[in-house]
C-alpha cells in the first residue's frame, strides 16, 4: 500500500496551506442541508485528514465545535497558526483511530484523502463516533481543466497544464491510490441505507502565480523537486500560458479559470430509535 504520510515536512505543509483551495461553497451547502434534513441542532463536526484546514474552517459557522484531525504534525501546526475561528481546534490522529467517544459527532467530513485510508476501518470508526442521523461526507476533486471564452484557447491552456502535471511529473505520481481519487471513488461505498453519490462542477479563478503554487503543493512535484532541485518548470510554463493567451502581462497579474469535477459520497447513520 502507498505511504499515507504525505505533506509531513513543514515547508510542504506551508505550501499546501497557502495554495490549496478552500472547500467549495456548493459542497458545504450540500453537506449542511443533507445533515439538517434529520438534525436540527448541530453540535460537533470532525474533519478527518484535514490538512491545514481547507475544509475545516468552512464548517465553523454551522457547529458549536469543529475538530480537524490529520496524521501530519506539520499540517496541524499550519492549521493552528492560521485558523482564526474560536470554535475550531486541531489535533494529530489517523483516520482509523479517532480519539472521540461513541455517539458524539454529528458530521464527519473527509476531502482529498479517503484514497489513503483503510476505508473499512475508517468507516467502522466513523460509525462508532457518529450520533444517530449523523452524516459522513467524503469528497474529492477530479482532474483540472482550464476554461476560456474562446474554446480553442481553453483547450490549449488545458493541454499546457496537463503536459506539466501529467507528463513532466509523470514518473513522480507513484502512488497507485490516486486512481481511486481520479475515478471519483466509484470503488468505495458508505454502507448506510441512506446513501447517495453527488457530482458537481467547481470553478476557481487563479493567477498564473497561484496556479504554479498549486502545482508546487502536489506530492509529485515535491518528489520531482527533491530529485531535480535546480530545474525550473514554472518559468517556461508561464511563458507558454502567456503565449496561448496572447497577452504580455506578468504571471501574478494574469488570471485563468480552472474547472474540475467534485465527486461526493454522502451517507446518514440510521436512527436507532426507529
Amino acid at each position: 500500500m502507498a505511504t499515507r504520510k504525505q505533506f509531513t515536512e513543514a515547508e510542504h505543509a506551508a505550501l499546501y496551506n497557502k495554495y490549496r483551495p478552500k472547500a467549495d461553497s456548493k459542497v458545504l451547502d450540500k453537506v449542511i442541508n443533507y445533515l439538517k434534513e434529520k438534525k436540527k441542532t448541530l453540535n460537533v463536526a470532525v474533519d478527518v485528514a484535514c490538512g491545514s484546514g481547507q475544509g475545516t474552517v468552512g464548517l465553523a459557522p454551522h457547529f458549536k465545535k469543529v475538530i480537524g484531525y490529520d496524521i501530519s504534525t506539520a499540517q496541524i501546526n499550519e492549521g493552528r497558526r492560521t485558523t482564526k475561528a474560536e470554535n475550531v481546534e486541531y489535533d494529530v490522529a489517523d483516520a482509523e483511530n479517532i480519539p472521540l467517544p461513541d455517539n458524539s459527532v454529528d458530521l464527519v467530513t473527509c476531502s482529498q484523502a479517503a484514497h489513503w485510508f483503510d476505508f473499512g476501518a475508517f468507516f467502522r470508526e466513523v460509525d462508532r463516533i457518529l450520533t444517530p442521523n449523523g452524516v459522513l461526507a467524503v469528497y474529492s476533486r477530479g482532474d483540472y481543466v482550464l476554461v476560456h471564452q474562446d474554446a480553442d484557447v481553453g483547450k490549449e491552456l488545458t493541454k499546457i497544464y496537463k503536459e506539466c502535471t501529467w507528463k513532466t511529473l509523470a514518473a513522480y505520481w507513484n502512488d497507485p491510490v490516486h486512481a481511486t481519487r481520479q475515478n471519483g471513488y466509484v470503488d468505495l461505498d458508505i454502507p448506510y441505507p441512506d446513501f447517495e453519490r453527488v457530482t458537481m462542477e467547481c470553478q476557481l479563478d487563479l493567477t498564473l502565480t497561484r496556479l504554479a503554487g498549486f502545482i508546487s503543493s502536489f506530492t509529485a512535484y515535491q518528489r520531482f523537486h527533491r530529485e531535480n532541485p535546480n530545474d525550473d518548470i514554472f518559468t517556461p510554463l508561464h511563458a507558454r500560458f502567456l503565449q496561448a493567451l496572447n497577452v504580455q502581462t506578468l504571471p501574478e497579474e494574469t488570471i485563468v479559470t480552472t474547472s474540475c469535477p467534485i465527486s461526493m459520497m454522502i451517507g446518514r447513520k440510521p436512527d436507532t430509535n426507529l
